[in-house]
């Protein structure tokens, strides 16, 4: 009896047709399944960590107004510590803080007695270690100013100086003047050319004691330092590291520009702006401190070093990045103003950010304790739009306390200003005056505004019964609440990036698209016209009919748009008030 026998398949080399197409057709949507797993990898791969400085929102505090804990009208640090729930509530990350050093407070701090102590005024060695504590706590960082170019006349230092105590005899900038040759007295000395201060009047001031002039680009009361003497650098050195060593983050160098002046002091005033600011010898001096920085940095803890860079070309700006440090971008500041619109906006933010080098981080301002605020300048209706604009740029953006719920400078007499810049000029002190910006926060409505129980060292804006963050904070629609808002949303991948494509712009509205291809991409349009306007934006970029309302924010500080959060619009045919914006995922 014969039995039958199984095939079998592909023995000895050989395998019948229909199963050679099996096997191909398999391996062809193992292939196919494979790579499309891994192009969906790719476009899931999420973006790369960066420095924590380069995803925080940077929050200036000038502590004499932010909060009195003791009711002698002056605010201190533990006001700040007392507010550093508000603050993390915002969303902002980093606490910039205005001197609180000893000083006679001429200049209200930035004439610094002694870089290591805390002036009574603002509290103890001990409330400073206090809020350190409280924003590690809730992991808020802390940014001290650090005041390089110039002491108080009250330091020790100044003291030993003007009577050539050892090494102290070069830490300033001293000059024997020279003969006045039309004076009846021959041996009468005159500074030894006409440069002036900041302030008005001449930039050199006679010391009996020494029998020399002194340089000092601000106070006669603010002496400047000799940068050029290593022993200066080491001290101020010294200093970076006493902070850092309490835990610092990083620091923001006040008139950094000013540190040296030309040596040759015989050039009469009309060179002042190319022999006094912005000289070659400063970036060095800049390398020198971050590699001071770098001495505390370790793993998710770098140390930021940021340069006061009023007037800088890009050129000088690419000198600050190649040391490490980053130059804050006053192209805001200085520039905008109510005839700069949607289009140049636009040329203000194509010139910042043109030229910088992939790991140059850029960074925008529109106001600080020097400048008349956002609201005031530009006008309150379109506090929203700018607010809106700063925080979804690329680069890491700076608020000066107050700017989130739209305050706006206070109107004081020349009786009632502080502010030497604004006393040294008293026929046009409104001019100089930088008090109105300095105004105390505005908490609440009761007495000063929840500031001080005592009596504020600047009258707090009577407009605070109707504006101030616990009314703002029970408005769902506020500009507080839009803060908030926008807070949350720059820390989304699509923000925390260098890469920005504008989309229409016109002469009263801007738009641009932040996002990569493969991740989520946002549509930022802002109308900074004085009218209601139109516009199309549904053509590349975009290149979408539709998208999706994420934000939207008109010109009144508790009104609301015509656009609802979650609506989907058409793109073909955004329509906006005067003021109003919207942020579209597209």
């Amino acid at each position: 009896m014969s039995t039958s026998r199984k095939p079998k398949f592909c023995e000895r080399g050989t395998c019948p047709l229909f199963v050679l197409a099996f096997v191909v057709a398999a391996i062809a949507i193992v292939c196919v399944v494979t790579l499309t797993d891994k192009d969906l990898r790719v476009k899931k791969v999420p973006p790369p960590k960066l420095e924590w400085w380069k995803t925080t929102i940077i929050y200036q505090v000038y502590p004499r107004s932010f909060q009195d804990s003791d009711g002698d009208g002056t605010g201190d640090l533990k006001g700040v510590t007392s507010r550093l729930d508000y603050l993390k509530e915002l969303g902002v990350g980093t606490l910039w803080l205005s001197p609180f050093y000893r000083s006679p407070m001429r200049d209200f701090g930035y004439d610094v007695q002694n870089y290591t102590e805390i002036d009574p005024l603002f509290g103890t060695m001990e409330d400073f270690e206090e809020l350190m504590a409280e924003a590690k706590n809730r992991s808020l960082r802390i940014l001290v100013d650090f005041v390089p170019n110039h002491t108080s006349n009250e330091s020790v230092w100044f003291n030993n100086s003007r009577h050539s105590v050892g090494k102290y005899r070069d830490y300033y900038v001293w000059n024997d003047g020279i003969n006045c040759s039309t004076c009846s007295d021959t041996n009468y000395k005159q500074p030894p050319n006409d440069w002036t201060s900041a302030f008005g009047g001449s930039a050199w001031t006679y010391d009996d004691n020494r029998k020399q002039f002194y340089y000092h680009a601000y106070l006669d009361a603010q002496p400047d330092l000799n940068a050029s003497n290593p022993d200066v650098l080491n001290e101020l050195s010294d200093v970076l590291r006493f902070w850092l060593q309490k835990g610092v983050d990083g620091f923001r160098g006040d008139a950094i520009r000013k540190l040296f002046e030309s040596k040759d002091v015989y050039k009469n005033e009309s060179g002042i702006l190319n022999l006094t600011r912005n000289l070659p010898e400063v970036y060095p001096v800049m390398k020198k401190w971050r590699k001071v920085l770098d001495e505390y940095a370790g793993k998710g803890k770098e140390k930021i070093l940021i340069a006061e860079s009023y007037g800088i070309t890009n050129e000088m700006r690419d000198s600050y990045y190649k040391v490490d440090s980053m130059p804050f971008n006053f192209a805001f500041v200085q520039k905008l103003n109510r005839s700069c619109k949607a289009l140049c906006i636009q040329n203000i933010i194509n010139s910042s950010l043109d030229g910088l080098n992939e790991e140059w981080w850029p960074n925008f301002v529109l106001g600080s304790h020097d400048v008349s605020r956002i609201a005031s300048r530009m006008g309150d209706s379109l506090v929203n739009v700018f607010n809106m604009l700063l925080l979804t740029l690329p680069g890491t953006p700076t608020t000066y306390y107050g700017d989130e719920i739209g305050m706006k400078d206070t109107f004081y007499t020349f009786n009632e200003s502080r502010d030497p810049a604004g006393l040294n000029y008293k026929e046009d002190y409104l001019k100089h005056t930088r008090d109105p910006a300095r105004s105390p926060m505005q908490w609440n409505s009761s007495v000063n505004a929840g500031f001080s129980n005592g009596t504020p060292w600047l009258h707090v804006n009577r407009n605070y019964p109707v504006l101030n963050v616990e009314l703002q904070k029970s408005q769902n629609t506020s500009s507080l609440q839009i803060y908030k808002s926008l807070a949350k949303l720059r820390q989304n991948p699509a923000f925390t990036n260098k890469k920005i494509v504008f989309s229409t712009v016109n002469e009263d509205i801007i738009s641009y698209v932040r996002g990569d291809t493969g991740h989520l991409r946002y549509l930022v349009v802002l109308n900074f016209g004085s009218r209601d306007s139109s516009v199309n934006c549904s053509d590349i970029p975009v290149g979408t009919s539709h998208g999706e309302v994420v934000l939207s924010a008109d010109s009144s500080i508790t009104g609301s748009s015509t656009y609802k959060v979650g609506d989907t619009t058409d793109l073909q045919k955004i329509h906006l008030k005067s003021g109003e914006g919207l942020i579209i995922k597209i």
